[in-house]
C-alpha cells in the first residue's frame, strides 16, 4: 500500500515537472511571437503577387468620341513608382495612406487641384508630368513608373503611356451606381497596396454621409443640379448621360424637370429655364471655382430672385474642384455631401 502511494507521487512529480517545461516551452513561444508575427505580415502581403487587375472601365471614350479599350494589367509586385493623372483616385489613394506617388498631374500648380492635396503633393519630391489634357510623356517615363492611373481625360493617351509601362489603369465612373463606383475605386486601390481594413473604415463612413443627405433629399419636392461657367449656365437632370444624375439617382432628390438635353457637360440653361421649373433647392456646382459673391452677384439676379429656391435660402453654391475635376475620391465625395449639409440645415 505505501510502495504505492509511494508511485503515485513519483508520477505527480513527473506530470508536474512536464507542465512547467511545457510552460517554459509556450513562454519561450511567446516570447518568439512578435518575429514570427511580422514575418508572415511580409509574406502575406507578397503573396498576393502576382496580381491582375481590370480597368474600372472595360471600353470607353474620348471626348471627340473615340472608342477606347482597356486591357487587365498584372503587377508582379506592388507598385512602388505611381503616377497618377485622375484627382479622384488620388484623393482615395491618400485616404488609404499609399506611399510612392512620384508623379501627378499638377499644371505647374495652377488651376483645378484638389485644396487639401496641395500641401503633400504640389512638392519637388512629386513630378509634376502636366495637366489633365496635356501630358509630359518625358516627365512621365523620367518618373520611372511602375503603375500609372487615368481616367477619361487621358484615355486618348492610353496607348502612348503603355509605351512607358503597360500597367496602365484606367479609373472610369458609373453614373448609374455613382457610389457604389466610388466603393469600388476605394476596393481596387485597396486590394493592390493591401489596405482592405483602412478601406473598410472610408467606405463605412461614406455611406454615413450618403445616408444623411438622402435622409435630408427626402424632405425637398424637388432640386435642380446647375452648373455656372463663366456666367454661362447649364442644366442636368438624372438622365443616364447626365453628369450629375447621382444627384437625384444616388443622393435622393426628385429632379425639378427630366426635359433636360442629355449630356455629360449639361444643356445650356437660361435663368428663366430656371424660373419656368422653378425648384425648390437649386444646387450650383462653380466651374470657374471663383469667389462665391462674385457667383451670387451674376445667380442671384431679379429672374432668379422669383423662384422658390431664393425665397426659401435654399440656393447651395457648390466647389467646382471637387464636383467637376476630383470626383469619385473618398474624402472629396464626403466633402460634396458635407457642403449639402451644412447647407441645407
Amino acid at each position: 500500500m505505501k510502495k504505492w502511494k509511494f508511485l503515485t507521487a513519483a508520477a505527480l512529480t513527473l506530470m508536474l515537472a512536464a507542465c512547467g517545461s511545457d510552460d517554459e516551452t509556450s513562454t519561450k513561444d511567446e516570447a518568439n511571437e512578435p518575429a514570427k508575427t511580422e514575418e508572415t505580415t511580409t509574406a502575406s502581403e507578397t503573396s498576393a503577387f502576382p496580381m491582375t487587375v481590370s480597368s474600372l472601365s472595360a471600353g470607353s471614350e474620348t471626348e471627340d468620341g473615340k472608342s477606347l479599350t482597356f486591357e487587365d494589367v498584372t503587377f508582379e509586385e506592388m507598385p512602388k513608382n505611381i503616377v497618377v493623372f485622375d484627382y479622384g483616385f488620388l484623393d482615395t489613394l491618400d485616404a488609404l495612406g499609399v506611399e510612392g506617388i512620384v508623379g501627378i498631374a499638377a499644371n505647374g500648380g495652377k488651376g483645378n487641384f484638389p485644396e487639401h492635396l496641395k500641401e503633400k503633393y504640389l512638392t519637388d519630391s512629386v513630378t509634376d508630368v502636366g495637366s489633365l489634357k496635356q501630358i509630359d510623356f518625358e516627365k512621365v517615363a523620367a518618373a520611372n513608373p511602375d503603375a500609372i492611373f487615368i481616367s477619361g481625360r487621358q484615355g486618348s493617351f492610353y496607348e502612348e503611356l503603355k509605351e512607358i509601362t503597360p500597367n496602365v489603369v484606367f479609373i472610369g465612373s458609373d453614373n448609374s451606381n455613382y457610389v457604389d463606383g466610388v466603393f469600388e475605386t476605394v476596393d481596387l486601390a485597396a486590394e493592390i497596396f493591401g489596405k482592405q481594413e483602412k478601406a473598410e473604415e472610408l467606405k463605412a463612413a461614406l455611406q454615413e454621409k450618403v445616408d444623411a443627405v438622402k435622409e435630408k433629399a427626402a424632405g425637398y419636392e424637388n432640386a435642380l443640379v446647375a452648373m455656372y461657367n463663366d456666367k454661362k449656365i447649364s442644366g442636368f437632370d438624372n438622365g443616364e448621360d447626365s453628369r450629375f444624375a447621382y444627384v437625384y439617382n444616388d443622393f435622393g432628390f426628385k429632379p425639378s424637370t427630366t426635359d433636360i438635353k442629355a449630356s455629360s457637360h449639361g444643356s445650356d440653361f437660361s435663368y428663366e429655364s430656371i424660373l419656368s421649373v422653378d425648384p425648390e433647392v437649386l444646387l450650383i456646382i462653380d466651374r470657374t471655382a471663383s469667389d462665391v459673391e462674385t457667383i451670387k452677384a451674376d445667380i442671384e439676379n431679379d429672374i432668379i430672385k422669383q423662384t422658390r429656391a431664393y425665397k426659401e435660402g435654399k440656393i447651395v453654391y457648390l466647389d467646382g474642384v471637387n464636383w467637376y475635376f476630383s470626383s469619385n475620391g473618398v474624402t472629396t465625395e464626403a466633402e460634396k455631401l458635407d457642403e449639402i449639409l451644412n447647407e441645407l440645415k
